[in-house]
């Protein structure tokens, strides 16, 4: 019986230990210095699609939220050289759908919102978590208009909205980056 329970207890700590991913996902991340452009311009990931013909630029996230995310990214096509730049955001809340539809930032600009999708994270008895995507279309200029200052916006919905900051130096650090 007592070799019964200890074989049963090897083959346990065997299986555990087969479903581990060691070295994976284990790295802390660097920390980034928010107000240092260089910084975040280390952060900035830039990976080639040879089949698609594109470059994709992606801003690391800004958001406080542990399943959040603010950043920037930007999309160059190989054909004509010309590059489309969008704020993205997740957002990560409990409770009814928001339904984000429209974006505005501090200066009274309507910003076109394209959501990518939503999601239900996970239920329990008494509510669900959701997540909703949003691509935000923004042009250099307008990057370029709010590189000193930053950018706060909101997104709003018929059931929520959420305030964002991107700041300047986060802006300035991108642009110099997706060239």
């Amino acid at each position: 019986m007592k070799a019964l329970i200890i074989t049963i207890f090897v083959t346990g700590i065997f299986m555990l230990t087969g479903c581990a991913n060691p070295g994976l996902n284990n790295a802390a991340k660097p920390t980034i210095n928010w107000n240092d452009t260089q910084s975040i311009s280390s952060a900035i990931s830039v990976q080639h699609d040879d089949l698609k013909k594109i470059t994709n630029f992606k801003g690391p996230n800004y958001s406080n939220g542990i399943l959040d995310s603010v950043s920037l990214r930007a999309l160059k096509s190989d054909e004509d050289d010309r590059f489309s730049y969008q704020i993205y955001v997740t957002d990560y809340y409990h409770g009814d759908w928001r339904f984000y539809d429209t974006a505005s930032d501090s200066k009274d600009n309507n910003l076109v919102i394209k959501l990518n999708s939503r999601d239900v994270s996970s239920c329990d008895y008494l509510t669900c978590a959701h997540q909703e995507h949003l691509g935000i279309d923004v042009s250099r200029e307008y990057l370029e208009e709010n590189q000193e200052n930053g950018i706060v916006f909101k997104v709003s919905g018929k059931g929520g909205e959420k305030t964002c900051i991107i700041p300047g130096t986060y802006i300035k650090a991108f642009l110099s980056v997706a060239t």
